[in-house]
């Protein structure tokens, strides 16, 4: 710009010259010339200053944003090919239903301690070419004289090996033993030699607590019943269905050993209930829920960090005629405010004043704080070249 001015005052000047000499004016003096420069160089810096006003113009916008949690729930249809209920495709699975019994001990709040009976298990062993029958309370001997019987008959097969229950003969902790070695007084001592147990694990029971039987002690076992019972069946199922498992609330009806109010040294619960069992695809779920996650943000502002933890995973309802189910999935996915949005494209602060940006960028999810800076300090807009302005995005937990 300033070369151009500088070509056209140097062609205006020869013109007047030109002009001078063709009506032969008198020659203009030294001042007017003087004169002309001045005003020349005058243009000329403030022709500059404005040029370097325009090129030094900046914005920077810094956002503050924080991450926030989004709840994704959806129903999925487990039926292979098939349209789900929302028009998304279902995915791979199936469901079942079987009985299945199970029994669990549980321990009341006890108070006091009292004597009761050791008990475990042990490996009997028979080294003779003749299965030997073992009557019920045949005795068993520890090498520190801790006497234990077997709780029921058993027959040990020649060469062979068999587990059999065992309980100790007088009650207190001096039953409560280790590992250990086991003769069997009854027989011959030439078969003690070769017909002789072993335990692998402690035997306890000589010490209890006792308590009596409250009702909170009873729900809280029910709670935990139901819970393990689910468990078992899967592990017990685990071979038949291909895939995650999720289990439906068992139903039936469930026995205790003993009643509320009972002292007693531990209580027992059991029952047969009615199990329903859906396995499903992991993948496919996985690749749902991030496809659902990504339809619940806006895409003009917001970014999914990550799906926090495991989905939780119910049986919504069931069809065991058609081996179909319809699965309840919950997912929190952690969003923050995405930097490369069009929300935050530079284009929406062109030409705008420091307090119209910062409204607009605090009216934005996920923006704690912003701060707005002009440069030089005295402008009082943004420009309006992009180039020229700056959005800066930090994010914190």
């Amino acid at each position: 710009m300033i070369t151009f001015l500088t070509i056209l005052f140097h062609s205006l000047i020869s013109n007047m010259i030109a002009h001078r000499l063709q009506t032969h004016q008198p020659e203009p003096s030294v001042k007017f010339y003087r004169t002309i420069a001045v005003s020349f160089l005058a243009l000329t810096i403030v022709l500059l200053g404005v040029v370097i006003f325009i090129t030094s113009k900046k914005a920077t916008v810094t956002v503050l944003a924080k991450e926030d949690v989004k709840n994704v729930s959806f129903n999925v249809a487990l039926e292979s090919g098939a349209e789900a209920s929302d028009g998304s495709r279902a995915i791979n699975g199936g469901v079942d239903t079987a009985d299945f019994y199970w029994s669990q001990k549980y321990s009341p709040t006890g108070n006091k301690t009292v004597e009761g009976v050791s008990k475990g298990k042990v490996i009997i062993y028979n080294k003779t070419n003749a299965a030997q029958t073992l009557v019920k309370t045949t005795r068993l001997l520890t090498p520190g004289n801790v006497l234990f019987r077997l709780t029921d008959r058993v027959l040990v097969p020649a060469n062979g090996e068999i587990t059999a229950e065992v309980y100790s003969d007088l009650p207190g902790s001096a039953s409560d033993i280790g590992p250990s070695q086991f003769t069997i007084p009854g027989l011959d001592v030439s078969k003690q030699r070769v017909i002789y147990a072993e335990s692998k694990e402690a035997m306890n029971g000589g010490m209890v607590k006792s308590g009596v039987i409250t009702d909170d002690d009873y729900k809280s076992a029910q709670a935990d019943y139901w819970e393990k019972a689910k468990q078992a069946y899967l592990t017990s199922k685990n071979a038949e269905f291909s895939g995650k498992k999720v289990i439906a609330t068992l139903s039936g009806q469930l026995v205790s050993s003993h009643k509320t109010g009972e002292e007693v040294s531990e209580f027992e619960l059991f029952g047969t209930s009615t199990v329903v069992v859906a396995w499903y695809d992991q993948a496919e779920l996985d690749e749902l829920l991030n496809k659902t996650a990504g339809s619940k943000i806006d895409p003009g502002s917001e970014k999914i960090l990550s799906l926090s933890g495991d989905p939780q995973v119910s049986i919504a309802s069931y069809d065991l005629a058609r081996k179909t189910a319809q699965l309840a999935v919950t997912q929190n996915a952690i969003v923050t405010l995405d930097a490369n949005a069009d929300k935050l494209s530079v284009g929406n602060f062109l030409g705008r004043s420091k307090d119209e940006i910062q409204r607009y960028v605090l009216g934005l999810d996920h923006v704690t704080g912003v701060e707005v800076k002009f440069s030089p300090v005295w402008m009082m807009s943004a420009p309006s070249v992009p180039e020229k302005i700056q959005v800066i995005v930090k994010n914190f937990k």
